[in-house]
């Protein structure tokens, strides 16, 4: 006597395994996430510091540390310096998320939007790069 599951016990097993997998499988692919996530916030903060140092002709500083990335009128850049944000009026901090790593790296704009070192400027954001062009500031 030869008995094997019916049509109902197949598709009910395959959607419970198709429901699970949609579950799992993005948490698998997190720490990428965080990190393009992440990139992309910071690419925006340094495009912000760009338009502020045009806009206000003044050196906007941006102070990539191990944990955050701050934009600062002051080089130092302590605590009350910093470019505020449009909406929050609070200084413009990005706090890394965890498992991402930031290379270290202090650069300016000046009131033109050129980046000092004039040279360009590239540091890396888990493990992607982020690149500000010599002369005109493109950040890619």
């Amino acid at each position: 006597m030869n008995r094997g599951y019916t049509l109902i016990e197949l598709i009910v097993s395959i959607a419970i395994m198709a429901i699970l997998a949609a579950i799992a499988v993005p948490l698998f692919n997190q720490p990428q996430i965080d990190d393009t996530w992440f990139r992309e916030q910071v690419k925006a903060a340094v495009r912000y510091a760009q338009r502020q140092a045009v806009a206000q002709r003044r050196s906007v500083f941006v102070v990539v540390g191990t944990s955050t990335v701050k934009l600062c009128y002051d080089p130092a850049c302590p605590i009350g310096t910093g470019v505020p944000q449009l909406t929050t009026g609070t200084d413009y901090i990005l706090a890394k998320p965890a498992g991402t790593t930031l290379n270290v790296a202090s650069f300016s704009f000046n009131g033109l939007g050129q980046p000092n070192p004039i040279t360009g400027v590239s540091f890396n954001v888990g493990s992607q790069a982020v690149i500000v062009t010599a002369e005109t500031g493109y950040v890619q």
